[in-house]
């Protein structure tokens, strides 16, 4: 038997869950879960808990995340990341990376956010992503998150590189579209 926690760079295109599919095949375990969601189009660390590890699951997920993502300005899609349908566009301001970095810091704190519609939460007994792709959205309440950190790494005219620092829970693909509102435009992650 086999006890502990497995680091996975996951990368992009697999789901958590796919990742879990994986390892548990490799091991010949089935008691075998994951620390926090990562989508599908993100590459990252993901913690893989496995046998007696799994009951630690809650004390592993409720510690803050860091991620460094891209923000790209102007367009607009269904599920906020580059794999959705796009659905809207706007101009994109001349952006001042003073400017930038004044509006990023204005997140910095308490926030409440609304999971996106094609998101992992569990509604009904089903994600979200389940009705959504089914034509039956769901209403998501909205849950508050923390920002600790939320910094500019690169500025390009219409794409910003930034680095969250977060508490568990947050979406990086909401605040992608937060961002890019409070900069006059329309983006996603």
């Amino acid at each position: 038997m086999i006890n502990g926690v497995l680091l996975v760079n996951k990368p992009q295109g697999p789901t958590s869950h796919d990742a879990v599919e994986v390892v548990r095949h490799k091991l010949g375990m089935r008691r075998i879960g994951h620390a926090g969601t990562l989508d599908p189009m993100a590459q990252g660390l993901l913690l893989l808990l496995i046998g007696s590890a799994t009951k630690h699951q809650q004390r592993f997920q409720g510690h803050d995340k860091v991620y460094d993502a891209v923000v790209q300005l102007g367009t607009q899609t269904d599920t906020g990341d580059a794999t959705g349908a796009l659905v809207q566009t706007a101009p994109v301001p001349a952006l001042e990376r003073h400017h930038v970095a004044e509006v990023l810091a204005s997140f910095q704190g308490a926030l409440s956010q609304t999971p996106p519609a094609y998101s992992a939460v569990k509604v009904r007994g089903r994600p979200a992503y389940w009705w959504t792709r089914r034509h039956q959205p769901v209403v998501l309440a909205s849950r508050t998150v923390q920002i600790a950190e939320l910094s500019l790494v690169e500025l390009a005219s219409s794409r910003l590189t930034v680095r969250v620092r977060c508490s568990s829970g947050t979406y990086v693909r909401t605040l992608a579209e937060a961002i890019a509102q409070r900069l006059g435009c329309v983006g996603h992650l």
